[in-house]
Order: structure tokens, then sequence, then C-alpha cells
């Protein structure tokens, strides 16, 4: 592997320049030209062993070190603009591993018409580490996690669960309908479904508790669409995965049910079907042949006790 200076002086022509970009790769920090009034920031890293596993393809985890974060900018309704990367490199890292690692990278910044303007590498005994540092702006309001109210519809942008077979490396962020969904005055609530449907889904009920009052969802085990790899598993239950997975980076949303989406954008006819509806009760409960379950929280929570085991991706029991 090169040595740090080394390694700078040949990202500078590895990545492209941009009009805006003042002062780029090679100095202390870059300068950009800022146009924007309203700048959305978000930071996500990605640990070998924990977001991949240790052999993965070292171009795709340069794509999900990226994607992830533009993920969470399209929730936001942001257009990305801006990316810094740090790399935390193992001393036995192959020149070809990193130089794929950077075409990964590129890609994807590529690919949202963003530009990577610094960051840093430091070598560590430990696992690689790839963090990237997304800026960007909206060109309209923000979508957040905290407008969803009884009686809104729940909707997703696409299939869910069985990430782990390969999905959670290849997926593309909903840079796209992000935008045009927050150019909806009927879309109350929105974020990145990443710890899997069920938790992220209370991540937004509770942020759209009003004054106290906690509220809840009411999912349709028939409309929630679930992605064929789902069905691989052994344990035939194809809907725990949808549910519980995580890693699927679709969106999910929020809107009144009276105010339909109007016709043209970017969603599929699939994503404008509701999969549930908030309700006053609070928790969440499934509805299935007939029945009605309330279902127990699941999805991808890391551990910051040293008492607790290393998090596991556990799917919820469905009744």
């Amino acid at each position: 592997m090169a040595s740090e200076r080394e390694l700078t002086g040949r990202l500078a022509s590895f990545f492209p320049s941009h009009r805006d970009l003042q002062v780029g790769i090679g100095d202390d920090a870059a300068v950009i030209r800022q146009r924007h009034a309203r700048v959305v920031l978000c930071c996500d890293p990605v640990i070998a062993g924990v977001h991949f596993e240790a052999g993965a393809e070292r171009s795709l985890v340069g794509k999900k070190a990226v994607n992830r974060n533009l993920s969470d900018l399209a929730a936001m309704g942001a257009v990305a603009d801006w990316l810094l990367v740090s790399l935390i490199l193992p001393p036995t890292t192959s020149r070809q591993d990193l130089d794929a690692l950077l075409r990964g990278i590129r890609s994807a910044a590529v690919a949202a018409d963003c530009c990577v303007v610094g960051g840093d590498v430091a070598t560590s005994p430990g696992p690689l580490v790839v963090t990237v540092s997304a800026y960007g702006h909206l060109p309209g309001r923000a979508l957040t996690r905290s407008g969803a109210k009884p009686g809104n519809t729940l909707h997703v942008t696409g299939p869910l669960g069985g990430s782990i077979h390969g999905h959670h490396l290849r997926f593309r962020p909903a840079m796209a309908e992000g935008v045009w969904l927050a150019e909806q005055r009927s879309v109350t609530a929105a974020l990145d479904v990443s710890d899997g449907l069920l938790l992220d889904l209370q991540t937004m009920l509770a942020a759209s508790a009003q004054n106290g009052v906690a509220i809840g969802a009411e999912l349709d085990a028939s409309r929630i669409p679930i992605r064929p790899a789902a069905h691989r598993f052994n344990d035939g239950n194809a809907l725990q995965h949808a549910l519980g997975d995580g890693e699927d980076h679709v969106l999910l949303w929020a809107q009144r049910a009276k105010n339909a989406l109007p016709d043209g954008g970017p969603l599929t006819k699939r994503a404008r079907q509701p999969i549930g509806r908030v309700v006053q009760e609070p928790g969440l409960w499934l509805v299935q042949d007939g029945n009605r379950h309330r279902l127990p929280e699941s999805g991808f929570q890391h551990s910051l006790s040293s008492k607790q085991q290393a998090p596991r991706r556990v799917p919820p029991k469905v009744q």
C-alpha cells in the first residue's frame, strides 16, 4: 500500500473536480462556493464485520459507504453536493483492494452527481472502516420524521427483506423519489429504512408524538412488498424478514389519506399503494388473514454496553 502522502497525491487526480470547488484534495481542508441557503449534512460509517463481511468485494463496500449517506439525504428531500471520505485501513490492505474501494466510492458519487472533496486516511490493526460525510441542499422543504398523524397512510418506495443476500451492498438510494415526495404537501413524514421496517416505523411514530401522547400504526400483511431474496431463508417466513431484516434503504413515508399523490414522478405503481396506516392506539399491529396481532419491537440496534452481545438482525415473530 502507498504511503499517506503518495495516496493523497493520487486521490487528487482520482476524483474529478467541480466548478464550485476552489481548494480540493491535498490541502488541510476543502474550500467550496456554496450556492444554497439550506445545507443538509449527514455522516455514517461502514465497518467490516458489522456492515459487510470482511471478504466483500471492495468496490461494493465503497458504493455502500456513499449510498447509505445518500439515502439519508434522500429521506430529507435533499440533493447531494459534496462528500468527505475517511478511510481507516488495515496495514495489509493491497493496492488492488484500495483501488477497488476508491472506484466504488467514485462510481456512487458520479451516479448521484456529487463530488468527493477531501477526507483522511489512516491505518489501524482493527477492521476496515469507511466513513462518509455527505453534504447536500434542499430544493424545497425538508422532510422530517416528525409529522405523521393518525389517519395517514404508510408507504415504501421498494420491497423489503433479505438484504443480506446482496441488496445491502447493491441498493440504489432513492434520491429522485425523496426530492419528489418533499414537493408533495400531502406527505407528512419520511425516513430511510436502514434498521428494519418495524424499528424505523417506531422511530417515526415516536418522533411524531404530540404533547407526549403516543400514536401507533397498523400494517397490512398482504400489502407489504417482499423482496424475492427474503424467500431464500430456510425458516419459510419471508414476511418476518420484510418486517425486521433492515438495510433495505428504501424510503418510508406517511401521507394524508384524502390527498392522493399526483400522476407522474419517479414512484412505482406499487409504492403508491399503502402498506398500512397511522392509528391513535399506541403500538404496532399487523392485520393478517383477518386477524390483528400486536408486533414486538424488532430490527437492528447497536449496543453501547460492554455487557451485551454484539447486535444481530432478528426478524419479528409473526403469529
